[in-house]
């Protein structure tokens, strides 16, 4: 049974639930100035489930447990807790199977048994590693994979996802496009196609707040994603970055799109270039 100093002491740390305490923010927390009486109701507490130990740089950490948890933990076995802590502990990471083995050093059969048991009650799942595909990985069931396991929003299910990149590669030219010639996508296309004024054309903030606010893309995409694909159009010559960081259209991207190579209605599709880059006037 649970003393009520002790349950005071775990409902205090729960409002930290992810918080490693030490025994000096403990004794902060419960004000309490007998040492003796702060392990005792610590004790009361690792007993019951409710507190784990963590150690770092040796110096050690108490974190609260939920009471869910707890019941879930006093439901395993003792090889099964042990598996599972391993688990707990790799966070987003995963966990290698031999790993697992090596540091509890059970038998392979007995940890085949108890990742059974444990995924078959949703506490873990099993994913897939992109630098290491034949590798079984393990975390815990409520997490969301790290992209070191993922390779990020292009990969799915561990396999690169060619047909997404390309549709994105697409949508984020097609942007860029319009904002850099908004009269070459109405027909005629035989019209004069002059760009906008350079304050138009888009940052890389307004790309990904396009991207965002249209639902163009079924995950979530970042900065960082959303400038691989500016850098990859960047490279294929199909638009282009300014000294102050906005992005234009290649007119050559433009005529492509059309069917239109550079001796097609000659005289009309010609437009005249923007001044040279380096002559980009400032903001």
């Amino acid at each position: 049974m649970t003393s009520r100093q002790a349950i005071e002491l775990h409902e205090a740390m729960l409002l930290q639930q992810s918080h490693l305490f030490t025994q000096a923010e403990l004794e902060s927390l419960l004000e309490e100035q007998d040492k003796d009486k702060l392990i005792d109701f610590m004790q009361e507490l690792i007993n019951n489930q409710l507190v784990k130990l963590a150690q770092a740089e040796n110096v050690l950490y108490y974190q609260a447990l939920s009471h869910e948890e707890a019941v879930k933990i006093k439901n395993m076995t003792p090889d099964e807790a042990m598996v599972y802590s391993y688990i707990e502990a790799a966070g987003r990471e995963g966990i290698w199977t031999k790993t697992i083995r090596a540091k509890s050093n059970l038998h392979q059969h007995v940890v085949t048994r108890c990742l059974k048991s444990l995924e078959g009650q949703n506490y873990i799942k099993a994913v897939k590693s992109v630098k290491h595909p034949t590798r079984k990985i393990y975390m815990l069931y409520a997490l969301q994979p790290s992209i070191e396991l993922t390779g990020g929003p292009w990969f799915t299910e561990g396999e690169l996802d060619s047909d997404f990149i390309n549709t994105m590669l697409t949508l984020v030219w097609s942007f860029i496009a319009d904002s850099t010639y908004p009269q070459a996508f109405q027909a005629p296309f035989a019209q004069m196609c002059y760009p906008p004024d350079y304050k138009d054309f888009p940052i890389l903030e307004d790309v990904h707040s396009w991207i965002i606010s249209n639902k163009v893309s079924t995950v979530d995409l970042g900065l960082a994603d959303v400038r691989a694909l500016c850098d990859v159009l960047v490279y294929d010559d199909k638009i282009e970055l300014t000294p102050d960081g906005r992005y234009k259209a290649t007119w050559s991207s433009i005529k492509a799109k059309h069917g239109v190579t550079s001796r097609g209605l000659e005289g009309v599709l010609d437009v005249p270039e923007m001044p040279p880059l380096s002559d980009t006037p400032s903001l």
